[in-house]
């Protein structure tokens, strides 16, 4: 009895150790990382893997739901604010931060409007599509009041629609790819941007951060 705890112990412990890892090397070096990049960084076996998980959708699945809850609390964090306009933009800075520093997290949400959703050498999985489909209509629905709300107090562009909020993340993401490691703060500028022309008006234009 104490052997099979030990043994499960020693399984939850691996399992914890490859997620770790796996959510580090996607990060860095993208959902283009195989199996056997996420082992050797965890110093286990491609076997371990594989025992874990079905394959590299799966584990690229368990590795980025957590974060996809994430998105949602925010944007019902956000959704609650006393100034719409403000919660507005702050979603939409946080999830730009958030996105930016994970190569493999702007990836996987970007595949669904991409042919390349799905990374493992099987079809992929239909898990991935439910996940970023449930997610952005969860989001979309706590951001609903707040971009009306925004409408309503006059800060916000009256053609704005609250499925916009995707395209404006998407083009952040864009700007995070071309930015890449040479300048990484690069997608605050279109942040900025991009702002600025959500302001249903403005006295003057909002500062820019650096691009360097």
């Amino acid at each position: 009895m104490a052997r099979s705890r030990r043994t499960r112990s020693d399984a939850l412990a691996n399992r914890k150790r490859v997620l770790e890892v796996a959510s580090q090397v996607f990060a860095t070096q993208g959902l283009s990382a195989t199996l056997a990049d996420v082992a050797a960084a965890a110093g286990v076996g491609v076997g371990t893997l594989y025992r874990g998980f079905e394959n590299k959708d799966e584990l690229i699945y368990v590795v980025y739901e957590p974060r996809l809850r994430d998105a949602e609390m925010t944007a019902r964090q956000f959704a609650e604010s006393d100034d719409a306009w403000t919660g507005l933009v702050r979603f939409i800075e946080t999830s730009a931060d958030n996105l930016a520093h994970d190569i493999g997290f702007r990836q996987f949400v970007l595949g669904r409007h991409t042919d390349t959703l799905g990374w493992s050498r099987t079809a992929p999985s239909p898990k991935l599509v439910e996940l970023l489909e449930q997610t952005d209509a969860r989001v979309l629905e706590q951001l609903t009041g707040l971009v009306n709300r925004a409408k309503q107090a006059g800060q916000l562009r009256q053609d704005f629609d609250v499925g916009d909020v995707l395209l404006v993340s998407a083009a952040i993401q864009s700007a995070a790819d071309f930015g890449g490691a040479s300048h990484p703060p690069l997608y605050r500028r279109l942040v900025g941007l991009l702002i600025d022309g959500l302001r249903n008006s403005r006295s003057e234009p909002t500062p820019l951060p650096s691009s360097c």
